[in-house]
C-alpha cells in the first residue's frame, strides 16, 4: 500500500542525503521523494511516497522524528485534511491524421498540449496520483508513449 509521508527540516547541508540514506539503509521502498524549499529558506519540505504497511509507515515516521534535523513528520492519510498533486508529462507518438482526436481529447479532459512535433504531443497533466494513472492508460489508446512523472507533493490544508 502506498503512504505519503511529509517532513518538514532545518536546510543543512547532507540533511536530505542522511534522510534517503537512512531509507535505504532500513529497506523501505521508496516510490517517489521530492524535495523543495519554504517560504522560510533555512526550511525544507521533503514529501515522500513509500509503499509499506501502516506499521512500517508508523515505524519510518517514528524514525524520522529521531532525526536531529526533523522539525515535524506525519502521514498525509484519510483523516488528515491535505492536498497532493503531481505532475506528469506524456509524449505520445501520434500520426498526423490522428493529432485532431489527440488534440480534442486533452482539452476535454483538461490537460494541456505543451510541446509538438512532426511524430510527436507532448501533454501535462497534473492531479491526484490516480488521476495521473487514468491518463496514462487514456493516452495510450492514442500511440506509443513516453512518462516522466514528477512525484506527489503535499502539504496539509
Amino acid at each position: 500500500m502506498k503512504h505519503t509521508i511529509v517532513a518538514i527540516v532545518d536546510n543543512k547541508p547532507g540533511v536530505v542525503s542522511r534522510i534517503s540514506g537512512m531509507f535505504t539503509r532500513r529497506g523501505y521502498n521508496i516510490e517517489s521523494f521530492v524535495t523543495s524549499v519554504t517560504g522560510d529558506e533555512s526550511i525544507y519540505h521533503l514529501t515522500f511516497t513509500v509503499i509499506g504497511t501502516q506499521s512500517e509507515t508508523e515505524q519510518l515516521i517514528s524514525q524520522l522524528g529521531h532525526v536531529s534535523e526533523v522539525i515535524e513528520v506525519y502521514e498525509m492519510s484519510v483523516s488528515v485534511p491535505h492536498v497532493t498533486r503531481e505532475l506528469m508529462f506524456v509524449r505520445v507518438a501520434c500520426p498526423k491524421e490522428s493529432r485532431p482526436q489527440l488534440i480534442s481529447f486533452i482539452s476535454e479532459m483538461n490537460y494541456k498540449a505543451v510541446g509538438e512535433s512532426e511524430t510527436n504531443v507532448v501533454v501535462e497533466v497534473t492531479g491526484e496520483p490516480a488521476v495521473l494513472d487514468e491518463a496514462v492508460q487514456s493516452l495510450s489508446n492514442f500511440g506509443e508513449i513516453s512518462i516522466a512523472r514528477s512525484g506527489a507533493v503535499s502539504i496539509l490544508i
